[in-house]
């Protein structure tokens, strides 16, 4: 039997073929989608089903056009929202429930693998009931868990 070296010496290419393809950074651009994007992965051990996840949630995140689904491996999602306010929706109105399943969203990034992407902050609301006047502000919003929205009395302290 002979060698692959021998087999490819041997190869014949066309004048189209020798010329090849070149693969960087233009052909992603060229690919590069013009809705917002998001990627979800649902905590669950069995697997969800990609459309049933976009009829849920896209009523929720874009009730008049809806969402795209597609499946990017086992429970891994690429969601394409077809209204603008779809994506900051899902990014920081949630958390989201699928069932009694918890998705976790983050933001496409093209530069990143799946594996690169860390499904691991979900957006909560807390509310703190009988809370002294006193302690209603800012900073001891930051020491509950951060300052991305504070509803309500802002105190002067």
């Amino acid at each position: 039997m002979e060698s692959a070296e021998g087999l490819m010496e041997r190869l014949k290419l066309s004048a189209a073929e020798k010329k090849g393809i070149r693969i960087g950074a233009s052909a992603s651009t060229r690919a590069h989608s013009v809705d917002p994007q998001a990627i979800g992965k649902v905590l669950m051990e069995k697997l969800v089903n990609a459309d049933g996840l976009a009829q849920a949630l896209g009523r929720i995140w874009c009730p008049i056009k809806g969402v795209l689904c597609k499946r990017l491996g086992e429970n891994h999602f690429l969601f394409s929202f077809l209204q603008a306010l779809g994506k900051r929706r899902a990014l920081e109105d949630g958390p989201w429930m699928f069932g009694k399943d918890l998705p976790v969203m983050v933001d496409f990034n093209e530069a990143k693998s799946i594996e690169e992407m860390e499904f691991k902050v979900i957006p909560i609301w807390v509310r703190v009931m009988k809370l002294p006047f006193g302690m209603m502000n800012r900073a001891q919003g930051k020491q509950l868990g951060g300052d991305r929205r504070i509803h309500g009395y802002e105190g002067t302290r």
